[in-house]
C-alpha cells in the first residue's frame, strides 16, 4: 500500500513539474504583440512588442516560463536567452519610450545573420560553437555582418515611422502618414458649357451690330432720310405697279439715236 502511494505521489509530482515548465516561444506568442516577421522557412525571426516593461523585467518573465541554457547579465539595453532550438534577443525599443522588443530567432537565422563578435559579447563562445558549429566563427556572413538584432535593421527604422500600425507591412492606411499637399487653399469647379445656351455672367445680353451700318443684323433698313447706303447716299425704292409682274425700270430718262 505504501509503495503504491509513493508511486502515485511520484507521478503527480512529474505532472506538476511538466505543467510548470512552459515553452518560452509560446509564452511570447500568447502574451506579446507581433509586429514583424523576417526570413522564411527554418531561418526566421519573429519580433514582438511589450508595452510599459523594461528589458530585465521582460527577460525574467520569459526565463520563468522556460529556463534558458544561458542568460546574459542584466542590462537596460539588451539581454539574450539561449535555448537549444532558439535564441531570444530582448532589446530596448528606442523608437517608443518604455517599450521593449522581443526577437525570437531560429538557430538558423541567428547563424546566418548575427555578427559573431557582437554575439560573443553576450553568449559564451563554447555555447555558440555547439549551436552553430565550429565553422560559424570563420563564416564571412557571421563575421562581416553588422546585424545586432532587429533594432539594427532598416525595417526597424521603417517600423519607427509607422508605430501606430500593427506592423510595417500593415494595410491600415488610415494610421500611416498621408501624402502632404501644397499650402495653397481654395477650390474651383469646372462645368462643360453649352455654346448655344451659355451667356456671360454678370453682363447684359447684347446683339452685335453691323460694322458697316451700325444696324443690328436681320433688321430691315428704315425708309427715309435716316436710311443710308454703304457709300453714304440715300437709297431709292421702287414700288412695282399693281397687276404687273414685270420688273420695274430705272427712273432715269434720256434718248439715243439710231444710225
Amino acid at each position: 500500500m505504501i509503495n503504491k502511494l509513493s508511486k502515485w505521489i511520484a507521478i503527480l509530482l512529474v505532472f506538476t513539474l511538466l505543467a510548470a515548465c512552459g515553452d518560452a516561444g509560446n509564452y511570447v506568442k500568447d502574451n506579446y504583440s507581433l509586429i514583424d516577421v523576417q526570413g522564411q522557412g527554418k531561418s526566421t525571426a519573429k519580433i514582438y512588442s511589450v508595452a510599459g516593461k523594461n528589458v530585465p523585467t521582460v527577460a525574467k518573465e520569459i526565463a520563468d516560463k522556460e529556463k534558458p541554457t544561458e542568460m546574459s547579465k542584466d542590462s537596460e539595453e539588451r539581454m539574450f536567452l539561449v535555448y537549444d532550438n532558439k535564441i531570444i534577443n530582448v532589446q530596448k525599443d528606442t523608437n517608443t519610450e518604455g517599450n521593449t522588443l522581443v526577437e525570437v530567432d531560429s538557430i538558423q537565422y541567428a547563424k546566418e545573420n548575427y555578427n559573431s563578435s557582437f554575439l560573443q559579447g553576450y553568449v559564451a563562445a563554447t555555447l555558440l560553437q555547439s549551436l552553430f558549429g565550429g565553422g560559424w566563427f570563420n563564416n564571412s556572413r557571421g563575421s562581416d555582418s553588422d546585424y545586432k538584432g532587429y533594432t539594427s535593421s532598416k525595417r526597424y527604422n521603417d517600423y519607427g515611422k509607422y508605430q501606430s500600425t500593427p506592423y510595417p507591412g500593415s494595410t491600415d492606411s488610415a494610421t500611416k502618414p498621408q501624402p502632404s499637399t501644397s499650402g495653397r487653399k481654395g477650390s474651383f469647379t469646372t462645368t462643360p458649357s453649352n455654346p448655344q445656351t451659355t451667356t456671360p455672367s454678370n453682363s447684359q445680353t447684347t446683339t452685335p451690330s453691323n460694322p458697316q451700318t451700325g444696324t443690328p443684323p436681320n433688321s430691315k433698313p428704315t425708309v427715309g432720310d435716316s436710311a443710308r447706303k454703304n457709300d453714304g447716299s440715300k437709297p431709292t425704292y421702287k414700288t412695282p405697279s399693281s397687276g404687273s409682274s414685270k420688273p420695274g425700270t430705272s427712273s432715269r430718262s434720256g434718248s439715243f439715236k439710231r444710225k
